[in-house]
């Protein structure tokens, strides 16, 4: 299914799903990347997420990570670039992120979470795709299952 909005912001476990064949997800992760944009949907994400995804790849599967090589791993982020802008994180997503965290319920780790949420709301995105729709209750984005 194609979804409604024109234009989406991808959180990490998009990417992540896409490349990992032990994920549920993988197949939701592969059409996003394949099928939306030809259907004119504008995929974005940031370098906040790439980083993070570099991360997770590269991170060795005994400690939650996929165990790639930094050469693969990079390389699908290449990949994934070309299929989604990569906004940067400005002065704007620091604005935006100092904005929403008082009317939230968010600390801790999840504050890398707000972060993508306030980078989709500075570039005027409103819609994360995300395999976690949790990590973003309480924040002003309208979230999209990765499997919706």
């Amino acid at each position: 299914m194609i979804p409604a909005p024109r234009r989406v912001f991808l959180d990490t476990n998009v990417f992540l799903a896409a490349v990992d064949l032990a994920r549920p997800e993988k197949p939701h992760a592969v059409r996003v990347l394949k099928e939306w944009p030809a259907a004119g949907v504008a995929l974005y994400t940031s370098t906040q997420v790439m980083r993070e995804f570099l991360v997770v790849a590269t991170r060795p599967t005994d400690a939650n990570g996929l165990g790639l090589t930094l050469a693969d791993a990079l390389s699908n982020a290449s990949e994934f670039a070309q299929v989604a802008t990569v906004l940067p994180e400005t002065l704007a997503t620091w604005r935006k992120l100092l904005a929403v965290l008082p009317d939230s319920s968010i600390s801790g780790a999840r504050i890398h979470d707000a972060n993508i949420a306030a980078c989709a709301l500075a570039n005027g995105i409103s819609t994360v795709v995300s395999a976690n729709t949790a990590d973003f209750e309480s924040l002003p984005v309208e979230v999209m299952g990765l499997g919706s």
